[in-house]
């Protein structure tokens, strides 16, 4: 019997209210021209799914042309890794100067994909998340211990997302990834993760009950 397995995924937390992006409606996920050869990125949704796909992704970043300048937005929870690393991967490889905000949280695959900031600018109320890659898988023993394998690997390819912006060590970011790390703005700045620490901004949606178990220790005061 072969595996059936899910999407691996940094699963996600849904936002109250949230939107599809990608229809367009409600704004959750946009790219568009600003003045000065600049662009606004707003990721406000999942990564990938029924959120923002990198195809998708792919197709509006080049729509731009030529800009100098990427101003992106992150309040997500995460989602499918793979659809992550490739907008990381996009984001990376472009020439334009990056300057990421987190508005409200940056979670599990949206955390990764905010290491491309240079800087990464938070409120001191803002929170960012890092844990280990998860997935479903069924089948026989050897069909598991295939999908634990492919687990491992994708985790070996996150952490130098991380190592490189904070200068940890591989192994310094994994033991961070293992107990599923909460970060406040303050903290972030801190361990590395971001750069510029400014004032609160108004709270952002609130996190939808039915996920909160998804993860393992988030703080009391998201949670309310």
């Amino acid at each position: 019997m072969k595996t059936t397995a899910a999407a691996i995924k940094m699963p996600p937390v849904m936002t109250a209210g949230s939107g599809r992006g990608e229809s367009g409606s409600n704004g959750w996920y946009s790219i568009r021209a600003a003045a000065n050869n600049a662009a606004e990125i707003c990721i406000y949704d999942e990564i990938g799914g029924w959120g923002i796909s990198a195809r998708r992704f792919a197709e509006e970043l080049s729509a731009l042309g030529q800009i100098n300048r990427i101003n992106l937005h992150i309040h997500s929870p995460g989602g499918a890794v793979l659809d992550g690393i490739a907008i990381y991967n996009l984001l990376k490889a472009h020439p334009a100067q990056k300057t990421v905000y987190i508005d409200g949280m940056a979670c599990s695959m949206a955390s990764a994909i905010a290491m491309v900031g240079d800087p990464v600018i938070m409120p001191e109320n803002a929170m960012m998340m890092i844990h280990k890659p998860r997935g479903v898988a069924g089948g026989e023993a050897d069909d598991i211990r295939e999908y634990a394998d492919l687990l491992d690997k994708i985790e070996s390819v996150i952490i130098p997302m991380y190592a490189e912006k904070t200068g940890k060590t591989a192994e310094e970011i994994a033991a961070m990834l293992e107990k599923e790390t909460w970060m406040s703005g303050a903290e972030c700045v801190s361990e590395g993760f971001a750069d510029k620490l400014i004032q609160p901004v108004k709270a952002m949606a609130c996190i939808h009950s039915k996920r909160i178990e998804e993860f393992e220790h988030m703080p009391q005061s998201i949670k309310g």
